[in-house]
């Protein structure tokens, strides 16, 4: 079985999803500790700002004890003790296919029809790939997906004119600082989203930028290539109240800007007002300090509004999209179904081949032959007409694998375990 459990900007708020997002360290940890325990063979996590995904291959399990125990070990993990379960959705086979092709075709996430989460998935897949921890009938999947996010943005347009979270991040800064071309910025990481939000920045003609990331050469990389400037990760708090916009986005696990950062920053600008962008899950600003006076602090869910008043005709593009993940859901469920059928298959033929063997093995010494050749020819014929006829039968009774109770039953009548 091909299952899923996730937690999303949909079903719980930002508090509860950033306890569960995992950097690559901790999804290869937890990933192979989930697999030396258990009967999973195959892992994919997928973990972003916006949502927290746990791909899985199972077998001889049924679905609720898999949900149940990947849950259980998945809150032992991140030391949580509060019952969560309500937060997160659990899919199995087409369902879990079609909720897959819809992340990665853009149609599930906060900014619909944007194309950093085909980049998140694709890095997703490697990190498995790479730490032995995916499958081959996981890989499949997920190389499916791709296929089916290029028709889907070819056909759909759904990313047309499309913008992301950290442009909708812009967006709200325009909204406290409609002059945002003379302000002083500051963006703490270099990553991904820090170069859309600074692409973002450039787009509405800001130019007195500073960025800083924890690998100096990584930031001073970024600030050459679109002309702004950077300065030491070490600096930044020291230097904080020289800023009037402050966005962070980095994977940092503790909060790089606290309640006292901003209640200094603050008092060493006189109370002029200041605003806080955190893209970041975890997030990476204390959250309690925009009681400060004059401090004014976002997280990526505060961003929902702007990115809902962008969003209603590209969600009518959803209906079109299931057109085609319901092809590629049919292909992928064919191509499994049928590999449940490869190890009773190559039994059958083994079996016949031996059975042969040993049958003309006797025949001959029992008659005494001169044209063993012969014999030997006519048994593999007849061992193969009749392997044959019966994997054709098989494929026709099991709906080419898909009904597995007719595989147990002739497991079980020729004795093929």
């Amino acid at each position: 079985m091909i299952g899923l459990i996730g937690i999303n900007f949909k079903t719980s708020p930002i508090n509860i999803r950033e306890k569960f997002s995992l950097d690559e360290k901790a999804i290869i940890e937890f990933a192979s500790i989930l697999k030396s325990k258990s009967e999973f063979s195959g892992l994919v996590v997928l973990s972003t700002c916006n949502r927290s995904e746990y791909y899985f291959h199972i077998s001889n399990c049924c679905e609720s004890s898999a949900f149940s125990y990947l849950l259980k070990n998945l809150k032992k993990y991140c030391g949580i003790k509060e019952n969560v379960r309500d937060y997160f959705y659990f899919k199995s086979g087409e369902e879990a296919y079609r909720h897959l092709f819809r992340v990665v075709s853009g149609a599930n996430s906060m900014v619909i029809g944007e194309d950093q989460i085909v980049g998140q998935v694709k890095q997703a897949l490697k990190i498995s790939v790479d730490n032995n921890l995916s499958d081959t009938e996981l890989t499949r999947l997920f190389t499916k997906s791709f296929e089916v996010s290029k028709k889907v943005r070819t056909q759909t347009k759904i990313n047309k004119g499309a913008f992301s979270v950290s442009y909708a991040g812009v967006e709200k800064c325009i909204s406290v600082f409609p002059d945002i071309k003379n302000c002083n910025i500051l963006l703490i990481g270099a990553g991904e989203t820090g170069e859309l939000t600074l692409k973002s920045l450039k787009k509405k003609g800001c130019d007195k930028i500073i960025i800083t990331n924890r690998t100096t050469e990584k930031a001073e990389k970024l600030a050459y290539e679109y002309k702004v400037n950077s300065m030491l990760f070490s600096e930044y708090k020291t230097k904080l109240s020289t800023f009037d916009i402050i966005i962070v986005s980095t994977g940092s696990k503790q909060a790089l800007i606290n309640k006292t950062d901003i209640k200094n920053s603050i008092k060493n600008r006189n109370n002029v007002k200041q605003l806080y962008i955190d893209l970041s899950v975890p997030r990476n600003i204390d959250y309690s300090a925009s009681a400060a006076e004059n401090a004014i602090i976002y997280d990526v869910d505060d961003l929902q509004e702007i990115v809902n008043n962008n969003q209603e005709k590209r969600r009518k593009l959803i209906s079109e999209i299931d057109k085609i993940t319901d092809i590629y859901i049919e292909e992928f469920s064919n191509w499994l179904s049928a590999r449940t059928l490869k190890p009773i298959i190559s039994k059958i033929v083994s079996n016949f081949s031996i059975i042969n063997k040993k049958e003309t093995e006797g025949f001959k010494k029992a008659n005494k032959l001169e044209n063993e050749t012969l014999i030997e020819n006519y048994g593999e014929l007849i061992a193969d007409k009749y392997s044959r006829k019966l994997i054709k039968n098989l494929k026709e009774v099991t709906q080419n694998g898909k009904k597995t109770e007719y595989i147990n039953i002739l497991n079980e009548l020729f004795e093929i375990n």
